[in-house]
């Protein structure tokens, strides 16, 4: 992604990057990377992925084990050549989706703010009824996600800061509305037109 011809990654102090299995870039396990220019955060994070070990077995401070190995390096290395290619697909499949999308009722579609270059590791939108139509797609064979059902300030986590329900109306909305559809660089248009169909007779129903 972009941010007025910059990559994401190369802006602010420090850019943080998974490689899960459904991201864009990913491995066949659990993974991620972080980016930074400023040397002191580098050797910071170093020593914190080492066991916060500059020296082995001299632990300075509290770390992880949370080095990359070799076989996920190679792996990425690899599919990396193709990033932007599917990327550029995933861009096609969004342009798509709003056309299929658009006309359909009681849907917000997402959009890419001018100036960036989105690259939808997933589409998403918002709906009433959220969990009616999600379970009306799966009988239709139609797979949809609800990513992160509860926001962060209600996670039991973070109950020590105080927040109640109420108290950040938009996040809580969204994530009571959200619904990602199938998002995937060979997704193919017939299979987009197909949950297009589904949802627009969910969506009728609901």
């Amino acid at each position: 992604a972009e941010w007025h011809g910059q990559k994401v990654g190369s802006i602010g102090d420090i850019g943080c990057f998974s490689f899960f299995p459904t991201k864009n870039l990913g491995g066949c396990g659990d993974g991620g990377a972080i980016t930074t220019n400023n040397p002191e955060l580098a050797a910071q994070i170093r020593m914190v992925k080492e066991h916060g070990s500059k020296v082995r077995y001299l632990h300075e401070v509290i770390g992880v084990n949370s080095r990359l190995d070799a076989i996920q390096a190679v792996i990425l290395q690899i599919k990396l050549k193709y990033l932007d290619f599917w990327n550029n697909q995933r861009i096609e499949i969004a342009q798509r989706y709003r056309e299929l999308l658009q006309p359909l009722p009681n849907i917000t579609l997402p959009t890419a703010l001018a100036g960036g270059k989105h690259v939808w590791n997933q589409y998403t939108i918002l709906t009433e009824n959220r969990d009616q139509i999600r379970a009306a797609l799966q009988e239709k064979d139609v797979l949809s996600m609800v990513y992160y059902p509860i926001p962060l300030h209600l996670q039991p986590v973070y109950q020590y800061l105080g927040y109640k329900k109420g108290d950040l109306p938009v996040a809580e909305l969204a994530s009571e509305k959200v619904l990602s559809l199938p998002m995937f660089p060979d997704l193919s248009c017939e299979e987009q037109q197909q949950v297009a169909y589904a949802l627009k007779d969910c969506l009728h129903s609901s």
